[in-house]
């Protein structure tokens, strides 16, 4: 009896902290729309690789793999010119940026990256991946990927990210684009919920009975909330619930939400070493990551990073915004050439 009050009470927890983790991933139609670009299907029976592995080579975007550590991580490639690293949040996928993907790669080498245990990556298995964790990874990976100097694109956690890569790696960042950035500590949503998943009985309980039971529910609220005051795309639900109800994808998104104030602790107070340009894109009616707590709280500390409040905007930014950010990392573009001549 006992058991099962913890199971239930865990269960009530796990779907009040994936509220907080806000809905980044795509509707079918935005899926269908990358799988065109991509123009390449995964194939699980591949043999690994130490090297970057190649889905397509013909193809103008190609599906690569690239094995940091003996952990496989999946890249989305597409155009010429500076590469533009796109970083997706929590949860999510590379797939997230559909409306960005496209209209970069027309003057870029746009690379979309899916973050350890998200969309087709692995997760390594015997370490905390924490935000400089994967920072590493995603370094290592651009190395073998010959990838030099890009603009870093973080949305929502992924914000955390591009911000501790440009402080880890200076010299080798042309500029960051923060898209409604997670990058300080919060409380919200926050439970005991966010330590469950790495308990081995309730955890795991709890991703493989509970989540596929009660999901639906939540994830209406849930994406109703981060495309406030926007409506939901069509047919974006279906395409949610198809990753959300996954338990190692669930497990791999509050793992990441459990680790995020530790790391922010850590760095936040860095923030004002980075000199490269920032680009800060926020909305003024985000429900899921307050801006004047994150986005105008940064723009504070980096004053000479630009700030643009987006009206009538919430936080699915790379959806609802998606021209505002392509402009934006056309301007950091302009700005990194300026500071090399």
């Amino acid at each position: 009896m006992k058991f099962r009050v913890q199971l239930l009470l865990c269960g009530g927890l796990l779907l009040s902290s994936l509220e907080s983790q806000s809905a980044q991933n795509l509707s079918d139609d935005s899926r269908a729309s990358l799988n065109v670009e991509i123009s390449a299907k995964v194939s699980t029976d591949r043999p690994r690789k130490s090297g970057p592995e190649t889905q397509s080579e013909r193809s103008q975007s190609t599906s690569k793999f690239v094995t940091v550590d003996g952990t496989r991580l999946h890249f989305v490639i597409k155009g010429e010119g500076r590469p533009v690293v796109l970083i997706h949040g929590n949860p999510g996928s590379g797939q997230d940026w559909t409306r960005v993907f496209g209209p970069l790669s027309g003057l870029h080498k746009v690379i979309a990256f899916d973050r350890p245990g998200h969309g087709r990556s692995e997760r390594p298995k015997h370490i905390d991946v924490t935000v400089e964790v994967q920072a590493r990874l995603l370094h290592d990976a651009l190395k073998q990927l010959h990838v030099e100097r890009p603009i870093v694109v973080g949305h929502s956690w992924g914000g955390a990210l591009a911000l501790v890569y440009a402080i880890n790696y200076p010299q080798e960042v042309a500029g960051v684009v923060l898209v409604a950035p997670a990058v300080y500590e919060s409380q919200d949503g926050v439970s005991l919920v966010t330590e469950l998943p790495a308990v081995p009985v309730i955890g795991d309980a709890v991703n493989f009975v509970l989540t596929p039971l009660l999901a639906a529910t939540f994830v209406r609220s849930a994406l109703k909330k981060a495309f406030s005051p926007d409506p939901v795309p069509k047919n974006y639900l279906r395409s949610v619930l198809s990753e959300w109800t996954k338990a190692k994808k669930v497990k791999a998104y509050s793992l990441d939400e459990a680790s995020l104030n530790d790391s922010l602790k850590q760095f936040s107070p860095r923030y004002p070493e980075i000199t490269i340009p920032v680009s800060i894109l926020a909305g003024d009616s985000d429900l899921i990551v307050p801006e004047k707590k994150n986005a105008e709280r940064l723009h504070q500390v980096l004053p000479k990073s630009r700030l643009i409040l987006l009206p009538k905007t919430g936080h699915q930014i790379p959806f609802t915004r998606s021209q505002a950010v392509v402009d934006e990392i056309e301007r950091i573009q302009k700005l990194s050439r300026v500071r090399t001549l």
